[in-house]
This record gives C-alpha cells, sequence and structure tokens, in this order.
C-alpha cells in the first residue's frame, strides 16, 4: 500500500502545492512531504483530515493506496463538485432533504425542456 503516492496524486491532481494542503489539514509542509515520500506514515486524524479535504472517506483513500479500486480515481469530485459535497455533508438532514427535493425538481424541469428543443 502506498498512501504518500496517492496523497500526492490527488494533491497534483487538485493543482495544490504541498504547503497549501498542509495549510488545509492544518499540518505542515514537511509533514506533507515526509508522508508522500513515505517517510512518514500520518495519524487518524490527519488522514481524516486528507480525506476530507480530498472529498473522499478515509476507506476509499486507502482503496485507491491499495488499487483495489481504479475507477474510483476517474470519479473523485472536482473543485466545484468537492464544495458542492462539502456543503452538502454540513447540512441538517432537513436542508437535505429539500436540496434533494430542489435539485429533482430542476432535473425534471430540464429533462422536459430538451424535449422541445
Amino acid at each position: 500500500m502506498n498512501i504518500g503516492g496517492t496523497i500526492k496524486a490527488l494533491r497534483e491532481r487538485r493543482k495544490w502545492s504541498q504547503e497549501e494542503l498542509g495549510l488545509r489539514v492544518g499540518t505542515s509542509t514537511t509533514n506533507i512531504s515526509r508522508i508522500e515520500a513515505g517517510k512518514y506514515r500520518p495519524g487518524e486524524a490527519v488522514l481524516q483530515a486528507l480525506a476530507a479535504e480530498f472529498g473522499i472517506k478515509v476507506s476509499e483513500l486507502y482503496a485507491l493506496a491499495e488499487g483495489s479500486s481504479v475507477h474510483l480515481a476517474a470519479h473523485l469530485p472536482d473543485n466545484a463538485e468537492q464544495l458542492l459535497l462539502q456543503s452538502f455533508r454540513a447540512m441538517s438532514e432537513e436542508q437535505r432533504l429539500l436540496l434533494l427535493q430542489v435539485g429533482a425538481q430542476f432535473v425534471r424541469q430540464a429533462k422536459v425542456g430538451l424535449r422541445y428543443r
């Protein structure tokens, strides 16, 4: 398992520097560098923060590192999707349900609009 290489690939995919990722997860650039190089194994808190910044679960981070989920990398959210996902996760259950209802209505209207073009 190469968790450091996976973290580096995810960081580079987002075009973040090691410094930026360190600031986002609350650790130093040195720690990010050591993690990516495989010289330091991050603790649970850092893993949680890293996964959250990448918009995935820790288990998905491990799956990517093990290479067992090749298709997962293609479906990782970009920055806009990540922002939406983080916002959605921060909502109450009632807010989530309301957003899902509004989204479903939007999709229905978009489909109807496509039929008449």
